[in-house]
């Protein structure tokens, strides 16, 4: 584990009774509720209990409570002073989350300091979550005169226009914004959308395909995105993209929210900020992050479940499994912790136990997709193949879209010699994932080594991988994956020398690499077998299922 362990969390005292006058109490003891200077149409506010946040967190609060406790009280405070001081505390409400309770600082703020830009946007950002929308146009058309270039203002105004259904008002916003920033993933998302509302699905389509580029983990775009294709009635791509939604949105690039959760430590700011570093592929500050979260709320299941997640892509098995164990033990129902158990036992060689855990994943939820699909992949993997066909099968039951149940299926077939049929299953996956190149390098595989007389056809093996070879392989692993087609595929063909060549150079990558030996064995299999003359004898083996 890298980085300091902060203190357990601890509680604190119950705050007194509330107190009349204008100027509050001495700072330290203050009320549930302060009382605002007179004479200036301010709002009381309440000091909430930050107990549960964990004593780090709690002090942060508490300090700047007091300080606004001593400006309140002091003769000589200008607006500007108050304003500061009352904003600087919604500041920490909202970084905590405390959306209700910083509204009334945020407006005391925006009163006392009416044409400061901060105050206008980060009301408008305080309505447009939690409510009323209305409020949030006021705010952030407010904000947007003062500050016309401020992108984040623009594209949340926006946002909120078209949740009241008016992308007539959205349009022009988003299209300021992205003079402001072409490279802002949020700009285009929100264009895409306002361009779908409108029923200029072209226009949809260009715009959301653009924010995909720029944010490609952003899944919310695929929906959108889908319902343009299927409007202009390219059925493929919308399956395609339907079955790759999700809710996370491209955010846009907002300075002072971001310098407001830096200034403030929190379990809730630290889950946060890991999870970014997660996302990021950054896995030790991702632990770091969690770990101290952890050290201010250490009863969270879902913090040590995103610890073990981020010990676990770093490589420490052995700390990962710990803590899912505890996870397991505390919060046994917490299906994530049996899952990942599962996947770590399955990769250090305890397969049957790994089987089980996800058996009792399953029978508590059913419906449990990813855990479905593991598990007939881990059946294949112990040798029981017709097990695994069976789960692949109830995993297309659940979702007939689902790319890795289609494909596991697939493969699946081809284990219990059903080439045909995976044949099949695998030229109508063609069709349903156009943009998924997995389904041909099957394909190409398969006609390439299958046993099956009757299904294998080198010629159009070599010709899909060739294709493939074509096209832009996105990371490492694919490259590699198309190399193996390749070079299998020109064993099916009977040439063996360039084969053995492709193969050895996939292999020397692979290693380079640090793959699995299990993977990085059987391309040395293979390698044999070209360099003796002779083709692939099967297409993949059990471990290779999604």
């Amino acid at each position: 584990m890298t980085g300091r362990r902060l203190a357990s969390a601890t509680l604190a005292a119950l705050l007194a009774a509330s107190c009349a006058g204008s100027g509050g109490p001495a700072a330290g003891d203050g009320p549930t509720r302060l009382a605002p200077p007179d004479g200036l149409g301010l709002r009381p506010v309440i000091r909430p209990d930050f107990a549960a946040m964990g004593e780090a967190a709690s002090e942060q609060m508490r300090e700047r409570y007091d300080a606004l406790v001593r400006t309140v009280g002091s003769n000589g405070a200008t607006a500007g002073d108050l304003a500061a001081a009352y904003g600087g505390m919604g500041d920490l409400l909202l970084a905590a989350r405390e959306l209700e309770t910083a509204e009334a600082y945020y407006r005391n703020a925006q009163t006392l300091a009416p044409g400061e830009w901060r105050w206008a946007h980060l009301l408008g950002h305080l309505y447009r979550n939690q409510g009323p929308l209305d409020d949030a146009v006021t705010f952030l058309e407010h904000a947007a005169e003062i500050d016309p270039r401020a992108l984040a203002t623009l594209v949340r105004l926006g946002e909120v226009y078209l949740a009241l259904g008016r992308p007539q008002a959205a349009a022009p916003l988003f299209e300021r914004a992205l003079v402001i920033d072409r490279g802002s993933a949020a700009a285009w998302y929100g264009a895409g959308r306002t361009a779908l509302a409108l029923a200029d699905d072209a226009a949809a389509v260009n715009a959301l395909e653009e924010a995909l580029a720029l944010a490609p983990d952003a899944n919310a775009i695929h929906y959108p995105l889908a319902m343009a294709y299927r409007r202009q009635g390219d059925a493929d791509r919308a399956q395609a993209h339907l079955a790759r939604q999700g809710d996370i949105e491209p955010r846009p690039d907002d300075p002072v929210l971001r310098e407001i959760e830096q200034r403030f430590e929190s379990a809730l700011l630290l889950d946060f900020r890991g999870g970014e570093a997660l996302a990021a592929g950054n896995w030790a500050a991702a632990a770091d992050f969690f770990d101290r979260a952890l050290a201010l709320s250490p009863n969270r299941a879902n913090l040590r479940h995103r610890l073990g997640t981020a010990l676990w892509r770093m490589g420490d098995a052995t700390g990962a499994e710990e803590a899912f164990e505890r996870i397991i033990e505390t919060t046994p129902e917490y299906s994530e912790a049996h899952f990942n158990l599962a996947i770590i036992l399955a990769q250090t060689d305890r397969l049957d136990d790994a089987i089980e855990r996800l058996r009792i994943v399953l029978e508590r939820k059913p419906g449990y997709l990813r855990a479905r699909v593991a598990l007939a992949r881990l059946l294949a993997m112990a040798g029981r193949a017709e097990e695994a066909q069976a789960e692949y099968a109830a995993a297309l039951a659940l979702a007939p879209l689902d790319a890795a149940a289609t494909l596991g299926s697939a493969m699946a077939l081809a284990l219990v010699e059903r080439y045909a049929d995976a044949e099949a299953r695998l030229r109508d996956a063609r069709r349903a994932f156009p943009d998924d190149s997995r389904f041909t390098r099957a394909l190409a595989r398969l006609l390439a080594a299958a046993p099956d007389r009757g299904v294998r056809d080198v010629r159009q093996a070599l010709a899909l991988a060739e294709s493939l070879l074509e096209e832009r392989q996105d990371n490492r692993d694919e490259s590699l994956a198309v190399g193996e087609t390749y070079a299998m595929a020109l064993a099916a063909v009977g040439q063996f020398s360039t084969a053995a060549a492709v193969q050895r150079d996939v292999r020397s990558t692979a290693l380079q690499a640090g793959g699995e030996a299990v993977a990085v064995e059987r391309l040395g299999e293979n390698l044999r077998r070209y360099e003796r003359g002779e083709p692939a004898p099967l297409p993949w083996a059990a471990d290779e299922l999604p």
